[in-house]
């Protein structure tokens, strides 16, 4: 992957660390099907594990009908309401690859799992899916995000995570966006940068606003969960991506 690691090792994002950047793990493998990445092991304090998908690469286009195979009634309804076929082809990569790596994780079904969806449209497993954990324990937690040609699924085995990506591209309205939704030392920190950076530096920082609102379980415009304890801390990771693309990964 083409990719240029951030300068600097550490940076803040509001109160919360941004740790150094992480590469994903490309699925499935060129010269190794469709094996699944390592579990990681159940440590609070691993980083996630990320899994990438690019549409460009024929053995990912390849998935397109066996793993549309897996999606759930309800799935395939949502999926026949996107009209553009790239749209849809997002959509079936990032839920059918979702299914696959979940199933052979926790030994089951694939199409059998059932995802609940949380109160802003983030997938998760209800507890009776967690096979072969202890009882009351959580399951897996999981988030996929898709921009352009990239579909990216992140994962822990016990604290949530969100993912963001986004294609590069010129942002002509970023600093009225940034004033509105980014922490004002964020704003200044794009300000800072050369005129030509303005719309990277601003996609950087919305994705890690994006993966630390996932991570939360948050939307843009909601408070936090009255279940959370105040001043939770967010470990932030921008992403190693192909060229043209940013990303970030947070844990919660």
């Amino acid at each position: 992957m083409g990719s240029r690691a951030p300068e600097g090792e550490e940076m803040q994002s509001g109160d919360s660390p941004v740790r150094a950047a992480i590469a994903p793990v490309a699925w499935p493998d060129p010269g190794g099907g469709l094996a699944l990445p390592p579990w990681p092991g159940k440590a609070p304090a691993a980083a996630p594990l990320l899994v990438l998908l690019d549409r460009r690469e024929p053995q990912v286009l390849a998935l397109v009908a066996p793993l549309g195979d897996l999606l759930n009634p309800g799935e395939r309804k949502r999926l026949r309401q996107l009209r553009r076929q790239e749209d849809g082809e997002r959509f079936l990569l990032g839920r059918g690859a979702l299914r696959l790596l979940l199933g052979g994780w926790l030994g089951c079904d694939p199409a059998g799992l059932v995802l609940d969806v949380g109160p802003h449209g983030k997938p998760e497993l209800p507890p009776q899916e967690a096979l072969g954990q202890r009882r009351g324990e959580l399951p897996p937690r999981f988030n996929v995000s898709h921009s352009g040609d990239l579909i990216l699924l992140g994962f822990h085995p016990l604290r949530p995570v969100g993912v963001d990506v986004e294609q590069r591209r010129p942002v002509p309205e970023w600093e009225a966006i940034a004033d509105r939704l980014l922490p004002a030392e964020e704003s200044e920190r794009i300000r800072a940068l050369p005129e030509e950076r303005h719309s990277d530096g601003f996609l950087a920082a919305w994705c890690r606003l994006e993966a630390g609102l996932k991570a939360r379980g948050l939307g843009l415009f909601a408070g936090a969960p009255a279940d959370e304890p105040p001043g939770r801390d967010l470990e932030l990771w921008p992403l190693l991506l192909p060229q043209g693309y940013v990303g970030a990964a947070a844990l919660a």
